[in-house]
């Protein structure tokens, strides 16, 4: 009997002496006044002491008599996740969304917490809600990225890179990162030409801010990997242009002629569905992009042309989008746009009365 006692006396006492060290423990009793946004919000999992906090405490009386009112929540949650709570906070957020209604920023910073405590499936989740009611923000694009990059779903995170590079016109102010990234994965998949290509593509939209020592050991890296073949990006042209007018060339597509614009803010070298159909790019189960135009929003398939060429001028496997949404997409007589999948291969110049291209 002694020894039972006793040992309960130790427990008891260690008891205490845990709950004395570690103000975390959840509390075994709650005010009555935050007790009905502790229960709905499911935050028994909060140390007492930090329940009792001032700002936190305010806003979950508030939350207690408003169950939705969001500037308490946003109170509740900054403070939550400032005291390490990253978990209890992107709970909290995604139920606070699913009661109240649409709250794109909370349900961003609940996808930062489950990126924080590398949750990125659940991450992902919850980006797929944000992209699919935002689908032209290339924020939320990069964000779920990272999220499926994170997750080792590389295919998926490449296209969500791919698809930020579309949708923001400047690709001048698209982060590094992005580039850098999208790089990597190519490399992981062992395809170092495409790697290159994207290191290309960034240097070529912002010239000032990426030619610069680490662009180019990245380049050098992946290229002692694989030698790219010359049918990566060959030969040099130069061709005429007149002051001020758009510049128009014929180019082939897998052999088939068209004319098209050249357009260096356009991401991939694009094409109208009759002149894909023509040049035999298949494009019926491609992956559906968004892509911002003169002319708005529009969808577009994103695949992968053989061959694009030039007089003089040649390059293989090339990612192409194609819009299908009639054959004058970019205007009458023209097929496509000539955009940076192909053109960041080469090194361009323009000036007033010719523009030069060439392999680098």
């Amino acid at each position: 009997m002694k020894k039972s006692l006793s040992v309960h006396v130790i427990a008891l006492l260690t008891l205490g002496t845990l709950t004395g060290c570690d103000a975390r423990l959840p509390t075994l009793s709650v005010p009555a006044e935050i007790k009905p946004a502790v229960d709905t919000y499911h935050l028994s999992g909060v140390a007492g002491s930090d329940l009792k906090k001032p700002e936190i405490y305010r806003s979950l009386i508030q939350l207690s008599a408003e169950v939705c009112n969001r500037d308490a929540m946003g109170v509740l949650s900054g403070n939550l996740d400032a005291l390490g709570y990253h978990a209890d906070v992107s709970r909290t957020l995604l139920q606070f969304v699913d009661h109240c209604g649409k709250a794109d920023g909370f349900l961003s910073a609940a996808a930062d917490n489950l990126l924080a405590t590398g949750n990125f499936a659940e991450a992902v989740s919850v980006l797929d809600r944000l992209v699919a009611a935002n689908p032209l923000d290339p924020q939320y694009y990069f964000d779920r990225g990272r999220a499926n990059e994170d997750a080792e779903r590389y295919d998926a995170a490449l296209s969500d890179y791919m698809q930020v590079i579309n949708l923001e016109a400047d690709h001048a102010i698209i982060t590094s990162n992005l580039f850098i990234r999208a790089a990597d994965i190519h490399a992981r998949k062992g395809r170092y030409c495409d790697a290159i290509g994207m290191i290309r593509m960034w240097m070529s939209a912002s010239p000032d801010r990426a030619d610069n020592a680490q662009a180019k050991s990245m380049i050098e890296r992946y290229a002692s990997k694989q030698s790219c073949p010359s049918s990566y990006a060959s030969g040099h042209a130069t061709f005429p242009r007149r002051t001020g007018d758009t510049i128009q060339v014929r180019a082939r597509i897998n052999g088939t002629e068209g004319t098209f614009i050249v357009d260096t803010g356009a991401s991939y070298v694009s094409l109208t569905s009759t002149f894909a159909q023509r040049a035999h790019v298949a494009f019926d189960h491609a992956q559906t992009i968004h892509v911002q135009t003169a002319n708005g929003a529009r969808d577009v398939r994103l695949t992968q042309a053989d061959n694009v060429s030039l007089t003089g001028v040649a390059a293989s496997n090339v990612p192409v989008t194609v819009d299908d949404k009639g054959a004058r997409s970019f205007g009458a007589g023209i097929d496509g746009l000539l955009g940076q999948s192909f053109l960041s291969r080469f090194e361009t110049r323009f000036a007033a009365h010719e523009w030069s291209i060439a392999q680098r």
